[in-house]
């Protein structure tokens, strides 16, 4: 059975002053990316969808089409976040700069998914337990008619050293996630976490869970997709800030969720480079890993 991975690579890196999905962070100039597809392929997907930016379309096409050539079995695909798709009726603002948001990224990829899948940022690393979790999940949505699984991470375990972040924040009864609360600007106060969501000062918990974007869908999502972007643009198409983003449009539906005590980490800031390049290293010399993911 097909199993698709959509790894959104179109981000523009702006707290971090680069471009930082196609940054080298392993021995033999391995980004973040390749090892979540290193990863995601270990436990059973045999599809990878590259969301990419225009601007760096031609990057992972010259290096990932030489690199899939030489696996079996497991396709690639490589799309680009195009503003203008669904607008249908709606004409793109001339001065509108910024991408309309993950909600629509996934949307872009609608036909070249026919089967379940999953969604990864492509700047995170989710590690191996991440993804088998995942994976498994995909089989319990379909089993109980359920649309939508996410896998989340202890909130001390996706935190920066170098300043505050934003973490979706979950809201669950069980293994039912309720909503999806995007909190900004948290950071590790001793036995807390403090952040700011609605413009307000928020505390959590040690062992809060929260969202990394490790989502898991049905083929039916684009259905909802299609619905919610058609009226999410007739209120925010002159909104040049506005984003449709998949949190906030999946939140209150039917999702099963599940956790992981992963170690989350990433490239939120510059200063952030060399330490994932330690932790990079560190599970290379501890043998997850070969040195060269492709050779």
């Amino acid at each position: 059975m097909d199993r698709s991975v959509i790894i959104m690579a179109g981000g523009m890196g702006s707290r971090y002053g680069g471009l930082k999905q196609v940054e080298s962070f392993g021995p033999n100039n391995e980004s973040i990316l390749d090892y979540s597809i290193y990863d995601s392929i270990k436990v059973g997907f045999n599809k990878i969808v590259i969301l990419s930016s225009p601007k760096i379309e031609s990057y992972f096409k010259d290096k990932y089409t030489k690199i899939f050539s030489k696996l079996k079995n497991i396709s690639l695909e490589i799309v680009i976040q195009d503003p203008n798709y669904g607008l249908k009726e709606f004409k793109l603002p001339t001065d509108r700069e910024k991408p309309w948001g993950t909600g629509h990224a996934i949307l872009c990829c609608e036909n070249v998914i026919d089967e379940s899948f999953i969604t990864i940022n492509a700047d995170d690393f989710y590690g191996s337990g991440a993804f088998k979790k995942a994976y498994d999940s995909l089989y319990y949505i379909e089993k109980n008619n359920i649309q939508v699984s996410t896998i989340s991470y202890l909130i001390e375990n996706t935190l920066s050293e170098n300043g505050g972040v934003s973490r979706g924040i979950c809201i669950k009864n069980g293994n039912k996630l309720i909503d999806i609360e995007e909190t900004h600007d948290l950071m590790s106060k001793g036995d807390i976490v403090v952040g700011n969501y609605n413009n307000k000062k928020v505390y959590h918990k040690i062992g809060t869970s929260v969202s990394m974007n490790l989502f898991g869908f049905q083929k039916s999502i684009f259905n909802l997709l299609n619905i919610k972007f058609d009226l999410f643009l007739n209120e925010n198409i002159n909104e040049l800030k506005n984003e449709f983003l998949l949190p906030e449009i999946i939140g209150r539906e039917n999702i099963y969720i599940d956790s992981t005590d992963e170690k989350w980490f990433g490239v939120t800031y510059k200063e952030d480079s060399e330490i994932v390049k330690r932790k990079i290293k560190k599970l290379i010399d501890n043998n997850y890993y070969p040195s060269n993911l492709w050779d």
